[in-house]
């Protein structure tokens, strides 16, 4: 149920977080890395199978509302942004990914399905506007998250910035 699951989610963020060694950490501020010219970092690189990413939802608003949402890669190319609400009442908390940063705001790029008893998942395939987008699309794009109050309030009760905005 949702303790296994959350129990589940817990450890396995604790196993990954503690999972690299400094040895496996890659040093990008060193210029002599082997196969590359002298003083040249070579590009990141996004693995060709990427893991799920996780972002921490902030309260906003006072709300008092915190959680996570999963961005979830599939076989085919979509992906699952799974939401799980903290705090939240048991109402309708319609969702979406915004363009921009969460401090500067920005226009809806994609809308999420509502979380209702404070979960919401979504496969997505593209943005409002019809233009695809795949999982390292997404984990890189320049937006952010926000939950709001209900269908007939638009204020914001938590956030978290995703994508290139997120490190």
């Amino acid at each position: 149920t949702m303790k296994n699951f959350t129990l589940f989610l817990s450890l396995f963020l604790l196993v990954f977080s503690i999972g690299c060694s400094d040895s496996e950490d890659a040093d990008v501020n060193n210029p002599n890395i082997p196969n590359t010219p002298e003083g040249e970092n070579p590009a990141p690189e996004i693995p060709d199978d990427p893991e799920r990413v996780d972002y921490e939802l902030a309260s906003v608003n006072d709300s008092g509302v915190t959680g996570f949402a999963s961005f979830i890669p599939n076989e085919d190319g979509t992906t699952t942004v799974y939401i799980d609400l903290e705090n939240a009442s048991q109402g309708i908390h319609p969702a979406s990914i915004n363009f921009g940063n969460a401090d500067e705001g920005g226009t809806v790029a994609i809308t999420l399905n509502e979380c209702e008893c404070e979960i919401s998942e979504t496969v997505v395939t593209q943005f409002d506007n019809g233009t695809p987008v795949n999982f390292v699309e997404l984990v890189t794009f320049d937006g952010h998250l926000l939950i709001y109050e209900s269908p007939s309030d638009a204020t914001v009760i938590a956030n978290t910035n995703i994508g290139s905005n997120a490190f």
